[in-house]
């Protein structure tokens, strides 16, 4: 089912680009991420079969987690331009045009005096009617006091000039309100906090090479980075100082979260992962290439594969060994050779003379087993099937390859050899048979048996016990004790 997926309506006036509407008045007031994952779900609403199509694949392409795709789509649904619905929750674009709004009628005489107030401190744009209603539903919504919101836009307009947008102003409300900020004194202290961090904000802004002033945003920002990411301000100036290209502000936030999901935190360790980078990159285009894949951006697949398979202890040559026999073997994802190399990690193959030794070992028991397929008469190469047949009567029924290769030659005329050697070699474990003589005389003592029940099968009758549930359940619920 995809995640992704357009209303009738969505279809008929969708458009290949990215309208004006969203980036006159949505853009420039949601979050960098929030506007990430707007423009990834426009990308995808318009192949819905897309194998991306899908909540975890997103969350890994766009470098986020879960909990922010999810943040940033219910910011959208507020903002009208979807709708989320279902479990598993899928997502209905609407059309930018028809954009649901919640407007609600209000009491002139309630916001009288804001309204005056509003405009005053507004007074280079005149107010129309739906800013004025986009003002009284956060002050609703939020309980936020009429003089804490006059305070909150008097502090835009210091920011942005009077001209700011009122989205700017409800966006700065909305962020202090899910933080504690709902009345005069409380947004007072928020203000006296930007101001107070003015300085190393500032810093940051300079290092990315601009001379504009710190906004609200960068303050945001910089409050993200230092209390919800765990950077220093000293890491933070190092890695902006060190970005040659687009050195700006969103820029530097996808740096400061790549380093955060790579659990890089410190100056040392950044810089030994940048100066590895050019080779981690290469490495990274190598493995694509060799199991059949092509990224534009390979962010994704160093943060997500290469890096983490470096961690484990993995070195290039091993893991480009690794992606070419997946290729051989039909693994032509990224998915798979991660799903191949937790394997081969698990049993504590790491280094390439263990993946070797391993290889070796698997062309030796596919030799030993097509022995035995040679001997039941089937001239075929050996499947995962029979390998997993050998496993079970060597490992988990301790039978020797002697053993079975008598069985096999018991097999070789029947008309499903394999059928019929595992039907024996069960038999034989169930009796003990440690060796090829008991085997024989487990053989013999069987066809004996055979003949002579052949003689008075007509006067015998078949007598067999009927079970209850339970006791059935009981024995296939614990079929590992008596294995």
């Amino acid at each position: 089912m995809a995640f992704i997926k357009q209303s009738s309506d969505f279809i008929e006036n969708s458009k290949t680009e990215i309208d004006n509407i969203f980036i006159n008045d949505y853009l420039p007031y949601a979050q960098s991420d929030f506007v990430k994952v707007y423009v990834y779900c426009l990308y995808l609403s318009s192949n819905g079969e897309s194998p991306d199509n899908d909540l975890g694949k997103i969350c890994k392409i766009l470098n986020m987690a879960e909990i922010d795709v999810m943040n940033a789509l219910k910011y959208w649904e507020n903002e009208g331009l979807l709708h989320l619905y279902g479990d598993p929750c899928q997502v209905m674009l609407y059309p930018l045009k028809n954009a649901i709004s919640q407007s609600h009628k209000w009491s002139k005489s309630k916001y009288e005096d804001f309204n005056l107030m509003i405009q005053d401190i507004k007074s280079g744009a005149m107010i129309l009617p739906n800013e004025y209603s986009a003002y009284y539903e956060v002050m609703e919504e939020y309980h936020i006091e009429t003089a804490a919101f006059l305070l909150i836009a008097k502090f835009c307009v210091s920011q942005k000039g009077e001209s700011v947008g009122y989205k700017y102003i409800t966006t700065v409300a909305k962020n202090w309100a899910q933080e504690g900020a709902h009345t005069e004194e409380e947004v007072s202290k928020k203000i006296e906090e930007f101001e107070q961090s003015l300085d190393k904000v500032s810093e940051v802004i300079k290092a990315l090479k601009s001379k504009r002033k710190a906004t609200f945003e960068d303050r945001q920002f910089y409050k993200k980075w230092t209390e919800e990411l765990g950077f220093e301000h000293g890491v933070i100036l190092y890695v902006a100082k060190n970005i040659k290209v687009s050195p700006t502000i969103y820029r530097l936030d996808a740096k400061l979260l790549n380093y955060f999901e790579l659990k890089l935190y410190s100056i040392k360790e950044i810089d030994s992962f940048e100066n590895e980078r050019e080779n981690i990159m290469k490495l990274a285009k190598s493995i694509t290439k060799a199991i059949g894949v092509y990224y534009d951006n390979l962010d994704p697949v160093i943060t997500n594969y290469v890096q983490p398979w470096l961690a484990k202890g993995y070195d290039e040559q091993t893991l480009l060994v690794i992606a070419n026999n997946c290729f051989k073997n039909s693994i032509r994802t990224l998915e798979g050779v991660n799903s191949a190399i937790n394997k081969f990690y698990a049993h504590g193959i790491v280094t390439l003379d263990s993946l070797n030794q391993q290889i070796e070992n698997s062309i030796k028991t596919d030799s030993t087993i097509k022995e035995v397929l040679t001997e039941c008469g089937l001239m075929r190469n050996v499947t995962s099937w029979d390998r997993d047949f050998y496993r079970t009567w060597t490992y988990s029924w301790g039978l020797s390859h002697e053993i079975i290769m008598f069985g096999a030659s018991l097999a070789k005329d029947k008309t499903q050899p394999m059928q019929y050697l595992n039907k024996v070699l069960s038999e034989w474990k169930e009796s003990g048979v440690d060796s090829v003589d008991k085997a024989k005389e487990q053989t013999n003592k069987l066809t004996t048996k055979t003949a002579s029940s052949s003689k008075s099968k007509s006067t015998i009758a078949i007598r067999h016990r009927e079970y209850t549930k339970e006791e059935l359940d009981g024995v296939f619920n614990n079929i590992d004790n008596f294995i």
